[in-house]
């Protein structure tokens, strides 16, 4: 099956159609004196207060990319977005399509939010389901219009609750609906496809570093389950291992690295980071290395699993899913 193929055009078609039927993506502020549309006022409850939107939004700013291709899957084209510090002009190659001729004001967000550069935004409505300064920027931006916020923790949710939440402030519920039901089946249809990967063992290593590497543990890793739906399993012995400080993930000093090997392993990092990994001779003497199924993960491969949205999860669908195929094998 030419699974690439099939994506990529579920996927321009998903964006068309979204697209197209969007009467709220102008950047033009001219545009927002517009009747209240019926389903407003509307909340979302989130984890710092609740958001009350109370007509249908008008100019939205995104203070993370994932909350950005949410709205634009809903055929919202945001009026501000954060940008991606890995990605070329700022911006993930999935989002790219779904922007189209569009071109938000892109800020950046690495050490803090910009309030005042989001104030003059004018914005009616701010999504910040996976911003992590937003327990520091909260209040300041809620000032300024409601935000829809994570209801657990930032990028602890599940890429479906975010659309829905993301979904309901805009008045698109159903919309998110059918989103989420196509991009579960082609996930699906993926894994039918590749039957290959089913019950192959992986590990998920995280910037090593000197001291040692960080592994995910979880099958709540919001990376995991992806690979989990693909038919892979999580290594049972590193689930079994204690959990760090950072949730989700196990610290593996290098003495131990040969507790890492699986049928697949993966790992994300700068490439100063993955270096160090390569560099060690107990890594390199893993079987799964030795054999040529270790497969590191360039920025946009990591980050659209990990920081997933329907847009990154299809284009990841195309992208990753035929390395992790190739790998299994070896």
């Amino acid at each position: 099956m030419k699974l690439t193929k099939i994506v990529t055009a579920g996927l321009a078609g998903l964006l068309v159609a979204t697209l197209s039927a969007c009467t709220n993506s102008s950047l033009d502020e001219s545009s927002t004196a517009q009747p209240a549309s019926a389903g407003f006022p509307v909340s979302v409850q989130g984890k710092l207060g609740t958001a009350t939107i109370p007509a249908e939004p008008k100019r939205v700013v995104a203070m993370d990319w994932t909350s950005a291709d949410i709205a634009l899957s809903l055929g919202v084209t945001p009026v501000g977005m954060a940008k991606v510090a890995t990605a070329d002009g700022g911006i993930e190659p999935w989002t790219k399509p779904a922007l189209g001729s569009n071109t938000p004001t892109l800020f950046d967000t690495s050490s803090s939010d910009p309030i005042d550069q989001v104030a003059a935004l004018k914005p009616d409505l701010i999504v910040a389901t996976k911003d992590y300064n937003l327990g520091e920027s909260y209040q300041q931006l809620s000032q300024i219009a409601p935000v829809v916020t994570y209801t657990d923790a930032p990028n602890s949710d599940s890429w479906e609750t975010s659309t829905r939440n993301i979904a309901k402030a805009l008045g698109k519920s159903d919309q998110a609906e059918q989103i989420i039901t196509k991009t579960n089946a082609d996930i699906a249809a993926a894994k039918t496809a590749h039957p290959e990967l089913a019950g192959k063992t992986y590990n998920f290593l995280v910037t090593p570093q000197a001291s040692g590497v960080y592994a995910v543990n979880s099958t709540q890793d919001v990376s995991a389950r992806f690979l989990d739906q693909l038919g892979m399993t999580l290594s049972s012995q590193v689930q079994s291992m204690p959990t760090s400080s950072i949730p989700g993930r196990t610290l593996v000093s290098w003495e131990n690295v040969a507790q890492l090997d699986a049928n697949v392993l993966f790992a994300t990092g700068s490439p100063s980071s993955l270096k160090v990994a390569t560099s060690n001779t107990g890594f390199n003497n893993l079987p799964v290395v030795e054999r040529g199924a270790y497969l590191p993960l360039e920025p946009a491969l990591a980050q659209a699993i990990a920081f997933p949205s329907s847009v990154s999860l299809e284009w990841a669908l195309g992208q990753l899913v035929p390395k992790i195929s190739e790998a299994s094998g070896k």
